[in-house]
């Protein structure tokens, strides 16, 4: 009596093996184990507020092993893959890959990891500013002044890309402008060599206003006519007045000639051997970048018979 339960003791045993072992050849021929790459974004946690990272992969390349129906379901929200900085220093720092994965799949590999980094101090420096314009005014305007809110900006970025940086540059078209204006203008930050510098550097402000004036490229002015006179009278006589006809005359060119310009002033006028009142033509001396609304005048000379 005492052997027969032994016996189908023993016997149920090899039945449930048996049977574990028929619905594992079952599991593997309905849903056998698959492999899988997938792109996983790449997050950084645990850095200092005074460092930032330099060369950090966005993402890395996972391989996952599971059962078919649930690799068939899996997506990339379903898998996290981050580096731990805490407590790492500045300088060039290497960091093990951690990933969290759903059950039931396991992590086969991940590249690249560990992954090589560098670890750069935060700092801000002042970087000039600097108006570029782009197209031409009509023929007859110029630009006559440029203004801007501010003469410098503060970058902050890492101290090694913020050394790159040289000034910030606000481009501004003109092509057929005529009048004043004023415009908010996005600032870009250029490197020495004239390049964008890249990501990872903030500018304060980042945008300003710029205030553009126009003026004719031409200007007219009148202005006295100076006779430049040289030699001496015949002894008899004396110089009563010299008068020009016209007295005034009327200049154009740029702005910044014209502004200096008080007096035109003739050749020199000879006065040697006259003895009496006479009329004569005087040329105007030429000016480069000036022109005149005639080249000559007439001059009349008085004079008077000394006693």
């Amino acid at each position: 009596m005492d052997r027969l339960p032994k016996k189908n003791m023993t016997a149920k045993i090899i039945a449930l093996i048996c049977a574990i072992i028929l619905w594992i050849f079952v599991m593997n021929e309905q849903n056998p184990p698959v492999e899988i790459n997938m792109e996983i974004p790449l997050e950084v946690r645990n850095l200092s507020s005074t460092v930032v990272a330099v060369d950090v992969p966005d993402s890395v390349r996972i391989r996952v092993r599971g059962p078919r129906t649930i690799i068939a379901g899996l997506a990339k929200q379903d898998i996290k893959t981050y580096v731990d900085l805490k407590g790492l220093s500045e300088g060039v720092n290497t960091a093990k890959v951690h990933t969290t994965i759903p059950t039931s799949i396991e992590v086969v590999e991940v590249s690249p990891d560990p992954i090589t980094f560098h670890l750069d101090s935060i700092v801000s420096r002042q970087v000039p500013v600097e108006v570029k314009l782009s197209g031409a005014p009509p023929a007859d305007i110029i630009v006559d002044k440029i203004t801007y809110s501010s003469q410098n900006v503060v970058v902050v970025g890492p101290k090694g890309l913020l050394e790159t940086a040289a000034k910030a540059v606000a481009y501004v078209d003109v092509a057929g402008k005529s009048e004043d204006f004023t415009l908010g203008v996005p600032l870009k930050l250029l490197d020495h060599n004239g390049k964008g510098v890249g990501e990872g550097l903030q500018m304060k402000p980042n945008s300003m206003y710029v205030s553009l004036f126009f003026v004719p490229s031409v200007v007219k002015k009148t202005v006295d006519i100076k006779p430049n006179m040289t030699g001496q009278l015949a002894k008899d006589v004396a110089l009563k007045q010299i008068l020009t006809n016209p007295n005034k005359i009327e200049v154009s060119g740029s702005r910044q000639i014209i502004d200096k310009i008080d007096a035109v002033y003739t050749e020199p006028i000879s006065l040697d051997g006259i003895d009496k009142d006479v009329e004569v033509e005087g040329k105007l001396q030429v000016r480069e970048g000036v022109t005149y609304s005639r080249n000559t005048i007439k001059v009349n000379i008085t004079v008077i018979k000394q006693q």
